[in-house]
């Protein structure tokens, strides 16, 4: 029968597998690890192994403590970068897309309940707290005053684009309420962005890769996509329009 490890053994299994990722270039520099709470609910050990194995990591000058915010991994001494990822490098020119049969097969994939679909952007539907939802909803609707119900027709809910209107002033950006168009997801955003710019045979840059249902959007306006290779994550969106 195999032994059980102890609770020594635990930490450092612990800080032996944050110190391999650190050096993998896994965890960079000034990345934050996990916090106490979110290590002990995915290793299942207890708070005083984490914090042992994060003092074990501290010692070694691997990781450093900031107070109220964490964990991060420290600079390496010698103050050698490691590495940045290489980008891909797709083939210059554009291309007609059909992605919908893919998405469908896809889609259709998240409902197989013996298989884990990674390419799909659903979770199992066990990850939900349907509980709590559950209890959310029913105390929400009890509040909900009629008119409630329609003040996110068209053309959006005004409080909600208050909202984003002082976030983008604190930005330092006037934006008038009106100037803000809210939609239901990212898709309907790109939909509407290339229905206002766009027109039959233009050509669209993405990034290649790319989120592959980013693509429908190109295909029902008959948009030609243009590869080009993603931005180093350490680049600017400045820096790169520059070039």
């Amino acid at each position: 029968m195999r032994n059980r490890p102890t609770a020594s053994a635990k930490f450092e299994l612990l800080a032996r597998e944050l110190e391999q990722q650190i050096a993998a270039g896994v965890l960079r520099s000034g990345d934050r690890l996990p916090s106490v709470r979110q290590a002990c609910a995915t290793r299942g050990v207890s708070p005083s192994t984490v914090f042992q194995a994060y003092y074990l990591l501290e010692s070694r000058g691997l990781v450093r403590a900031v107070p109220r915010s964490g964990y991060f991994v420290a600079a390496r001494a010698d103050g050698v970068l490691l590495a940045e990822p290489r980008t891909s490098e797709p083939q210059s020119g554009t291309q007609p897309v059909e992605v919908n049969n893919l998405v469908c097969a896809i889609l259709g994939s998240a409902r197989a309940r013996d298989i884990v679909p990674f390419g799909s952007a659903f979770l199992n539907p066990y990850l939900f707290p349907l509980d709590r939802l559950r209890r959310a909803l029913v105390s929400s609707t009890r509040r909900l005053e009629p008119w409630n119900m329609v003040d996110d027709l068209p053309p959006g809910n005004l409080r909600l684009k208050r909202e984003i209107a002082k976030r983008y002033l604190r930005q330092g950006l006037a934006v008038a309420t009106d100037e803000i168009v809210l939609t239901h997801g990212a898709m309907e955003a790109l939909n509407l962005c290339l229905s206002a710019v766009a027109r039959p045979g233009d050509a669209v840059v993405v990034e290649s890769p790319t989120f592959y249902v980013a693509l429908q959007p190109c295909s029902a306006w008959a948009c030609m996509p243009s590869k080009c290779p993603p931005m180093s994550a350490r680049a600017s969106i400045s820096a790169a329009w520059r070039r």
